[in-house]
């Protein structure tokens, strides 16, 4: 086995951005399960260590929301740590570090993990984070590199902090594991053979032995969902395919087994960063019903996934727990500032969740609404106060409004320093954007959390400033997405459209909500000056 150890090498990943690994995110969920955060306030310094960045766009935007943190990403593959150190240099940030490095080497020696202002170091030279994140590598590597890779996030976490850990778990990848198998053969016995051809011929197959939907084969009746995804295959960003499937160390994990994977290394699984999943009693009655009736940990996350047939994981693990009690934890939640972030009105608050749709009560999510829109940011507490609301009820209406990106986590004093930073960034990613970049977030500084931003918004915020609208500024954004070979042009809704008028009438509807909706709010959040 080479220097990749079996990882998919051949191609750099997508780019993309992921909310639940902001610390003010982190920290949210850590105090709804009664641990004392890294950080006291916000503002406060601290560093964070990103195992596993890939091509360094996520951990770019939080260096810019964050200004007074200090980022390290770390990657073995040096498309993905070249392509992070240009970007950082592009977007005029300071305080990140991008490191080229394999686990198995930081393992042996963890000394270059020194942030220069990381404050703490144990004697052996190991630099202590208060925050340690791993999005999407602990199951797609071999075990000796996830063992590594624990080992290192454990060395390099200080007392206290948080280490993040997003995971495919069983049993929701079993119909594709299938998948992996063939795709695994295909390589194999195919000597020479591309992984992308592989990839396509193993899905084409696939599709032939499920058999046709109306009258499935043996296996489509064994896995009912395997068809569907099979179909989706050609639509897929063939990089995401690769890295995927075409791993030697792509491996599912049970709950149970992952949490005593990183047990080992004394690191206790503490909340999700899935905020939904921090409670219990959100859960459907009968697989309510079930958990809460059995008291081991692992039994009980084990129940939990295979009720609700558990695909993914966002596991938040701990570096030794900080308890809070029950007064200190209310007190800690209250004092939370919460914003409006995009709430158009709605006639049943209905949440989609890991454990499926739910629906919750329209005039507890309305009247926390309607007292951040009539008195701007507010405290958890004010919210509860306003509208009559038991702490716990009102901190589980909170959770659900944050996890639909209808309201959002409030940085108080912090925003300025935050806006100064972010709002030059947003410009210079925006000017990436019209350069045909494929990215797709700003900063928000008073979130301090990102927002989506396409390039096609990109191009008609363009327009508008420069005066255009109508039918002019849409042909403009066809020709510039046609230049920059676009040919899957989507609507707002993600529906793709073929036909030029149609293309033109969709691109005009968006640019009438930009501008009454959508820069007011992008300016509202700091996102843009």
């Amino acid at each position: 086995m080479g220097w990749d150890h079996g990882y998919y090498s051949s191609d750099y990943y997508t780019i993309g951005y992921y909310r639940e690994m902001a610390p003010n995110w982190l920290d949210f969920a850590a105090l709804v399960k009664g641990h004392r955060p890294p950080r006291s306030v916000e503002g406060e310094p601290f560093s964070y260590l990103d195992l596993g960045c890939g091509m360094g766009f996520g951990l770019c935007i939080l260096a810019a929301l964050y200004p007074e943190g200090e980022f390290t990403g770390v990657d073995f593959l040096p498309d993905h740590i070249a392509h992070g150190q240009w970007l950082a240099r592009r977007l005029g940030l300071a305080n990140i570090t991008f490191l080229e490095a394999d686990f198995l080497d930081l393992q042996r020696d963890p000394s270059p993990l020194r942030p220069a202002a990381a404050g703490a170091t144990t004697p052996g030279g190991v630099a202590q984070f208060h925050y340690v994140a791993a999005h999407g590598i602990a199951t797609w590597v071999i075990e000796p590199v996830q063992r590594a890779l624990f080992a290192v996030a454990a060395a390099a976490l200080r007392p206290g902090g948080l280490f993040y850990c997003s995971y495919n778990t069983y049993p929701g990848w079993l119909p594709l594991q299938a998948f992996h198998q063939l795709v695994k053969v295909e390589r194999q016995q195919g000597a020479g053979t591309a992984a992308k051809a592989a990839l396509k011929r193993a899905s084409e197959r696939m599709l032939a032995l499920v058999g046709p939907a109306e009258d499935p084969a043996a296996l489509g009746l064994a896995l009912p969902t395997l068809r569907a995804e099979m179909e989706k295959a050609p639509r897929r960003d063939q990089r995401y395919l690769s890295q995927e499937y075409a791993n030697d160390g792509w491996q599912p994990l049970y709950v149970a087994d992952m949490h005593q994977r990183l047990m080992a290394h004394k690191l206790r699984p503490l909340a999700s960063a899935t905020l939904p999943e921090l409670f219990d009693d959100l859960l459907p009655a009968p697989l309510q019903a079930v958990v809460k009736a059995e008291q081991d940990p692992l039994v009980r996350e084990t129940l939990l996934d295979l009720g609700s047939n558990k695909a993914f994981r966002r596991d938040i693990f701990v570096n030794g727990q900080l308890h809070l009690n029950l007064a200190q934890r209310h007190q800690a939640l209250g004092r939370l500032l919460l914003t409006l972030q995009a709430a158009p009105p709605m006639d049943n608050y209905t949440f989609t969740t890991s454990f499926g749709t739910l629906t919750a009560s329209h005039a507890s999510c309305a009247g926390m609404e309607a007292r951040l829109t009539e008195a701007g940011p507010c405290s958890l507490e004010d919210l509860a106060t306003s509208t009559n609301m038991p702490p716990e009820e009102a901190i589980r209406v909170v959770t659900l409004l944050l996890h639909a990106n209808r309201i959002g986590l409030h940085r108080g004093a912090a925003c300025e320093a935050a806006r100064a930073s972010c709002q030059p960034f947003n410009a210079a990613v925006i000017e990436l954007m019209l350069e045909g970049a494929q990215l797709a977030n700003l900063a928000s500084p008073l979130l301090g959390n990102a927002v989506s931003f396409t390039t096609i918004q990109a191009m008609l915020t363009q327009g508008l400033e420069q005066g255009m609208e109508g039918e002019l500024l849409a042909v403009c954004v066809q020709a510039g997405l046609a230049a920059m070979g676009a040919a899957d042009i989507k609507d707002a809704k993600g529906q793709l459209l073929e036909d030029p008028a149609a293309q033109l009438e969709a691109f005009q509807k968006l640019a009438a909500d930009l501008q009454t909706t959508g820069l007011p709010m992008l300016r509202r959040l700091g996102v843009l000056a």
